[in-house]
């Protein structure tokens, strides 16, 4: 199998790096390279969040597409429900080779160009470790925990001196985009300490963070053009915008504002950036709204702001979708009759599947939740909660369904003309709770919801 592989990445090589008689080929810029495991048959390449290239794998799951020369940056591929950034320079030839079964810690660049993708990855995935670390150093004190932070720092700064040392060009772009890969994720663990820190010691006088300790706030630019849609940064930014709305919420203590409202007023004054602005808006109302015990609890207040400053329509429609699903099923009403399809493709009403049983109804797709994912949930909520009844339906399926069909039973399929197409036009995951009498329990959960088994609990016990 490697013999096999070797070879195809090796003809993949010979093909870019042989320019034959016309100069154009040798300016070219290339990506390509191989999917092991694939979970679809194609990959998505983007930058800032436009599509690019939808890149189809052939019969040996290869894939290759010529860009255009004058493309620089940072751009991300998607492929299934993961994604990973990539940095691409004019006439690079980058081959990328990962099996989807353990997508980052695969990911291998090739080719021209290749060096400092490799070096953005294993920065990436030192992060990530460093990151599951620093849930028990958020309890240090203050002096420790900078020490900490120095010694991340200085290990990723280590990282880029030996890239620096191999000789490749480091472009003035490029070398911005390293020090934002470094600092940010630090930076923002900066702000998480602050919280814990000032909220612990509030009326202890004497103890309180270095007078220094906030100085690498100077070198942020909380309106970046170029960096908005990259993590490292947007993580810090909205982290910075929590600390600010945390500020707002301790000057008005009296008043009756609850968090979300600070927060989208600390994002309308802070960033000045429309497209980030946006986002902020979004998804701060969003994961209010994801957040509540609540069923379809989108609060109103927090809506009226969004609305007033959001400038982006395609954003606003998608508010306006999800709150249109939520007003199409009535709490503690009886669930409205709709046809399902059989995965062998017979048809029968959701009324017959229900049988009188409590049951939890989860709409799900493999765009949103990997097949992987979703049979190891299901099979822990079955197990947990045996006197359930579990009832799947795809909304998108595909080939990548059958492991779900093989794996967990009770799954269907919506037919065209099934009224249930109206209280999923946001496309949302959502979860449906429904008693043995067919009444709504709670409209509007995930499977991912952290109160999720204690919904569960209360239907199990009504």
């Amino acid at each position: 199998m490697k013999l096999k592989i070797l070879v195809i990445v090796i003809g993949v090589l010979s093909a870019i790096f042989s320019c034959g008689k016309k100069d154009s080929i040798c300016n070219a810029t290339y990506f390509g390279g191989q999917i092991i495991n694939p979970k679809e048959n194609f990959i998505t390449l983007y930058k800032n969040n436009d599509v690019i290239e939808i890149i189809e794998l052939d019969d040996n799951n290869n894939f290759m597409v010529q860009l255009d020369a004058d493309l620089e940056g940072l751009f991300h591929f998607n492929h299934g429900v993961e994604y990973q950034y990539i940095y691409i320079e004019p006439k690079d030839s980058i081959l990328i080779r990962l099996n989807t079964w353990d997508f980052d810690e695969s990911l291998v660049f090739s080719g021209t160009g290749s060096e400092k993708n490799n070096f953005l990855t294993t920065l990436y995935l030192q992060n990530e470790k460093e990151e599951r670390l620093y849930s028990s150093y958020y309890k240090l004190e203050s002096d420790l925990f900078e020490e900490k932070t120095a010694n991340s720092t200085f290990s990723s700064v280590q990282l880029y001196n030996q890239l620096k040392a191999s000789e490749i060009v480091i472009s003035a772009k490029f070398n911005e985009l390293v020090q934002v890969a470094i600092n940010y994720p630090i930076y923002r663990r900066n702000e998480m300490y602050s919280w814990r820190f000032n909220r612990q010691n509030k009326n202890i006088t004497n103890k309180k963070l270095s007078e220094d300790y906030y100085d690498y706030r100077q070198n942020i630019n909380l309106n970046s053009e170029y960096w908005f849609n990259y993590d490292p940064y947007y993580n810090y930014v909205s982290a910075r915008i929590s600390g600010i709305a945390m500020e707002y919420r301790r000057e008005r203590k009296t008043e009756n504002i609850e968090f979300l409202e600070h927060k989208l007023n600390a994002i309308i004054n802070t960033i000045e950036h429309e497209a980030l602005k946006n986002k902020l808006l979004h998804i701060a109302l969003y994961n209010d709204f994801r957040r509540s015990e609540n069923s379809c609890s989108l609060n109103e207040r927090g809506l009226e702001i969004f609305m007033a400053n959001c400038s982006d329509k395609k954003i606003i429609k998608k508010i306006e979708l999800l709150l249109n699903d939520c007003s199409s099923i009535v709490q503690n009403n009886k669930i409205e009759n709709f046809q399902l399809k059989t995965i062998d493709k017979k048809r029968i009403d959701i009324n017959t599947v229900l049988k009188n049983k409590k049951t939890v109804i989860y709409f799900w797709s493999p765009d949103i939740i990997s097949p992987e994912l979703l049979i190891s949930r299901i099979e822990y909520l079955e197990n947990k909660f045996s006197d359930l009844k579990f009832i799947g339906i795809n909304m998108n399926p595909s080939q990548r369904s059958a492991k779900v069909n093989h794996k967990i039973g009770n799954q269907y399929y919506l037919t065209k003309e099934s009224s249930a197409h109206n209280f999923i036009t946001s496309s949302e995951a959502r979860t449906l709770l429904i008693n043995q009498k067919g009444i709504v329990h709670n409209s509007f959960t995930y499977l991912s919801s952290p109160y999720l088994e204690r919904q569960l609990n209360k239907l199990n016990n009504r």
